[in-house]
């Protein structure tokens, strides 16, 4: 956890621990496993829970054969609030990482006929590394209808793709 972190709260930590365990006793749910997986990674990301919270993710996973089925559940992507990040002044110095991360899709993004990879039902998918909806420039072909993993997306805290975020030092690749 960083120096001006609160700590931890008790109570989320006992859930976690508790949610961690009831996933791990289950031979099924993969989608379940890459959502707490996703969310201790953003606690951990934000100060709030310390580094050896990966433990529990990695027991969630173990090594059985799992479900490969994910789906994202949000409600309503148009609702979620966007970073207010100029990307493409960015994207010639950062090359357009997130559109490399794995992404689930809503019953939503497929309403709005998102493509999605069929060997990875309701995954965004990719060619040669990235995103299938970003153009030769580096932009988002879909972008007024983008998924709301990319929508509640904010890289600048992220040393996946910035060193440092205001003096526009990407991570080296």
């Amino acid at each position: 956890m960083t120096a001006d972190a609160p700590p931890s709260d008790p109570a989320l930590i006992a859930e976690l621990t508790a949610l961690g365990e009831a996933l791990a006793a289950r031979d099924d749910h993969a989608d379940l496993a890459a959502r707490l997986e996703w969310l201790i990674d953003l606690l951990i990301l934000r100060g709030t829970l310390p580094a050896s919270f990966r433990r529990l993710a990695a027991k969630v996973k173990g090594t059985g054969e799992r479900s490969v089925v994910r789906l994202a559940t949000f409600r309503d992507k148009h609702a979620i609030p966007s970073a207010d990040i100029d990307c493409a002044a960015r994207i010639p110095l950062c090359g357009g990482r997130c559109c490399s991360f794995d992404v689930t899709l809503s019953a939503q993004d497929l309403a709005d006929h998102l493509p999605f990879d069929i060997t990875q039902p309701y995954a965004l998918p990719r060619t040669d590394g990235r995103c299938v909806c970003m153009d030769a420039d580096g932009a988002c072909t879909v972008y007024a209808n983008r998924p709301g993993a990319c929508r509640a997306y904010d890289c600048r805290t992220d040393p996946r793709v910035w060193i440092d975020f205001d003096a526009r030092i990407p991570t080296p690749r």
